[in-house]
Parts: C-alpha cells; structure tokens; sequence
C-alpha cells in the first residue's frame, strides 16, 4: 500500500503465500478423510448386514486404510495450521476460544457460550493453559483476546468456536475409530468384529462431511470481517461488476455436466456385479 493505494501487485506471490501450503495440504488429507470413510461406511453398512464377500472385504479395507492413515497426520497438520493462525491470525484464534482479554497461559474451554452482551465466555469445562500449549507449545505463551481490535472488527465468536469445536471433536472421533481398524489389522491382519465399529463407521461418513465443513465455516467466517486480511473488508469487495450471471451459468452448466456423467459412470458400474468384475 502506497498512499492508500495498491501498486506492485504480484497475483503469484499472492498465491503461494504463506499460508496455502498448510491450508493446501490440510485440505488435501480432509479429502481423503471424507472420500475414505464415505466408501467404508457404505460397505461397512453392508457388512453389518451379512454381506461378507470378498468385494465387500476389499472396498472396506481400501477405504479404511486410506482415512486410517490420513486422520493421525491430519491431527500433525491442524497442529502446524493453528500455530500458523495464532501468529497470522491472532483474533481468529481468539474466537475459537472466545478469549476476551489477552492472556498469559491462556485455558481452553470445552463447551460454553460467548455472551455478545456481556463480552466474555460462560460455561464450559477450563483446561488450564491449553490454548497456550495449542497454539505456541509453550503453556505460559501469552495469547492475544478478542481486546487487541474494535469490536468491528472481530468475527462473529459462537459461530467460529462451535464450528471449530465441532471439527475438532468430530476428527478426533474419526482418528479414534481408524486408530481401532489399524490397531487390530497389525495384530490379526482382519478386520474388527464388534457390531459397534460398524455402526459408527455408517455415521463416519456423513460425519466427516459435516466436519469438513465446519472447517471452512472456521476459516472463512474466521476472517471476517476481511477479505484480504487487515487490508480489505468483505462488504468493500462486493462487485457490480457485468457478466457475473454469464459466469455462474457456465459453471452451473459444467457441473451439472460433471454430475451427470458420474451418475452415469456409477450406473454403468453397477450393472456388472462385483465379483465378475474382480474376475476380469
């Protein structure tokens, strides 16, 4: 910025940044996460009813494995994205917690409501210096509160902290159950036996979508009020520029093409069953 001006922009730099690599790789394992135990749970539903075949078996264990091995290191690189937050992002950290002032061996708090009126948390069990612990690995860190900016400029707090609480709590529940899967298959090389696996391996699924979500939810609403952090404000990015309905028809038009051509692809797969097609 030059005299409130933007000069110099350079869009790859602003691409590559920092930040994309953690988010890159992040979102990247998620995927994985969700793909892996939306095809488990689909057959860990029909295992549940009886059908033990060897196709069956095969999806299971695919899709297991994938989302088994990606949950653990997820856990390292959400690690490595809030320490990034707590020192880009300071007040987004904040609202995960809803940590009104600036605090030295700041707790983290399981479960409780911000109070907009009242400006602080109510409720919820305290974890002494834990905010402290996740976001610098130091439990006598200081941590930056809601306090550091106007009010204006601070996210909507319950929003972002039970968005992320939901994530984080819905991941350590997926990491738990593919922890379970690994943990019997380097013992018996089988899968597990107890009807309740299978029953939270069909809840899985949806699960990690909602999850997945919830963390965009937290990354975007987050930032707000930003668009381009500390420099733009969303409601100052809003375009009236012509040719945006062209825009959105075309990639309504393309992915409506994109679905269409996967119901087709699934239909025709379908149509030959499974077992003569591990035969070919």
């Amino acid at each position: 910025m030059v005299n409130g001006q933007i000069e110099n922009v350079r869009p790859f730099a602003a691409l590559f940044g920092g930040n994309v690599w953690h988010e890159l790789v992040h979102m990247y394992l998620a995927g994985y996460l969700v793909v892996g135990f939306l095809v488990a749970g689909h057959y860990g539903r029909k295992w549940l009813a009886g059908q033990r075949d060897q196709y069956t078996r095969t999806a299971l264990v695919i899709g297991l494995t994938f989302a088994a091995l990606a949950a653990p290191v997820q856990v390292l690189v959400g690690d490595w994205a809030a320490r990034t937050v707590a020192e880009k992002q300071p007040v987004k950290l904040a609202a995960f917690e809803g940590l009104t002032e600036t605090t030295k061996g700041a707790p983290f708090h399981l479960g409780g409501y911000y109070s907009e009126s009242d400006r602080e948390l109510k409720g919820g069990v305290p974890i002494p210096k834990l905010l402290s612990i996740l976001a610098f690995h130091d439990p006598n860190a200081t941590v930056k509160g809601l306090d550091t900016v106007p009010v204006d400029d601070q996210p909507p707090v319950n929003i972002v902290r039970y968005s992320f609480l939901a994530m984080v709590t819905i991941g350590t529940a997926l990491m738990g159950l593919g922890l379970w899967y690994l943990a019997l298959w380097w013992r018996r090389r089988s899968l597990p036996e107890s009807k309740w696996f299978y029953r939270a391996l069909s809840a899985a699924g949806p699960l990690s979508i909602v999850a997945l979500i919830c963390g965009w939810v937290t990354t975007e609403v987050g930032r707000q009020p930003w668009i381009v952090y500390e420099v733009m404000k969303t409601d100052q990015a809003v375009t009236d520029a012509g040719g945006m309905w062209i825009v959105f028809g075309i990639m309504c038009v393309v992915y409506g093409g994109l679905l269409a051509a996967a119901w087709w692809l699934l239909k025709r797969l379908s149509a030959t069953p499974p077992m003569e097609e591990l035969s070919r």
